[in-house]
């Protein structure tokens, strides 16, 4: 409950102010600082372009989609600067927890809905490698969005490379076999994602530690359930003054604000204990997650926060299956069909399924996505 609202309130929320690069960082070295620019300058799209940018892979190659990647024109070359750099830190401060605006996550996703239809129309146009220039740093951009620091974050950095993945998938029939190994090269050394269990860790100092600070402040139950009201907002953004979820958490913790603090370090032992199991297959996760869970019982600060690991687990292993079948595809138009058997299903023991229709192919895995169909890479277009 508490934790799905977490992420959703995250998502929603628009920037407190402009991010700055830390002293870690150079400032002419820092990746964050070019995307800031390319999200800061991005135009006002009307509702028609936002639409033809939420149907990037799909959407017609026509005048209107020239002139929306036309307008964007300095946002992409600002993603294009930004993705040559491998360093990346956002500067941002998680003081306001669940309330921390990350204005990056809509951003990202929008830069690389642009980065994809531009993809697209440079590969009609037989721009091969400049296509491919808007299909590296689009990835890019994923993993350096990642780098926030937050599961959100993660989730966002996934969807990018997804849409990325889907758009080179698109236009490998068009790319010359002797262009794919330099492309390998290139994608080999793209910056990786945060791992799961950073993000843990960056769970617990920015969301947990937030929730511990804003309890301690309440004097007594009915100021706790004041501070606690963001649990009682409903879907649409309006809270319900009753305060029943509020109150039902906190009668769970045991009806006061040191027992609502003792759930809370009580829970805490669980980040460490997770972010190990992580490194754990999906199955043997999940029991090790199913027997944490059970030691939890009763601990409702563990069930608001914890739950959504499993997904992020799930999420993680589609993302490693996208990976591994575009580079299986990439293969096949390189060294045909065969060249499957260096490419086994990472989901299973036995090879990727090679489905070929007129224009192209599809590889299948053995794992389900969230619709509990196989996860299909489509390489080129039917018909």
């Amino acid at each position: 409950m508490l934790r799905a609202l977490c992420l959703g309130l995250a998502i929603l929320l628009v920037p407190l102010n402009a991010a700055l690069a830390v002293a870690s960082v150079d400032s002419n070295e820092n990746a964050a600082l070019k995307y800031w620019q390319a999200f800061a300058t991005l135009p006002k799209f009307t509702d028609a372009e936002n639409k033809i940018l939420a149907e990037a892979l799909t959407t017609p190659l026509d005048e209107s989609a020239r002139k929306i990647l036309n307008d964007a024109d300095y946002s992409l070359q600002m993603l294009h600067f930004g993705a040559a750099l491998p360093k990346c830190d956002w500067g941002m401060s998680h003081e306001f927890g669940i309330f921390t605006r990350i204005p990056q996550a809509d951003a990202a996703r929008v830069l690389s809905n642009l980065a994809s239809l531009r993809a697209r129309m440079r590969f009609a146009d037989g721009q091969i490698e400049e296509g491919l220039d808007d299909i590296v740093d689009g990835i890019t951009l994923g993993r350096h969005s990642s780098l926030t620091g937050t599961m959100m974050m993660l989730l966002t950095g996934y969807a990018v490379e997804h849409r990325m993945i889907d758009a080179l998938a698109l236009g490998i029939p068009k790319i010359d076999v002797k262009v794919i190994p330099g492309l390998k090269q290139r994608m080999a050394v793209i910056p990786q994602a945060l791992t799961l269990a950073d993000a843990t860790v960056s769970e617990e100092r920015y969301f947990l530690d937030w929730f511990i600070r804003t309890v301690k402040k309440a004097k007594d139950t009915e100021s706790l359930l004041t501070a606690l009201a963001f649990i009682d907002l409903e879907p649409e953004g309006k809270p319900d003054r009753s305060h029943a979820k509020s109150r039902a958490f906190v009668a769970e913790c045991g009806g006061s604000v040191e027992n609502v603090l003792r759930h809370c370090e009580q829970a805490r032992e669980s980040y460490a204990i997770v972010a190990k199991m992580f490194d754990l297959p999906v199955d043997q996760f999940e029991k090790e997650f199913a027997r944490e869970t059970k030691k939890k019982t009763g601990n409702a600060v563990f069930n608001a926060f914890f739950p959504a690991m499993v997904n992020v687990r799930k999420a993680h292993e589609r993302m490693e299956v996208r990976r591994a079948l575009l580079l299986a595809a990439l293969a096949v138009r390189q060294d045909g069909p065969d060249s499957l058997k260096n490419h086994p299903d990472p989901a299973g023991n036995g090879p990727l399924e090679y489905v070929a229709f007129d224009g192209g192919f599809e590889l299948r895995s053995k794992l389900n996505g969230r619709d509990g169909k196989p996860v299909v890479l489509t390489v080129g277009r039917r018909g």
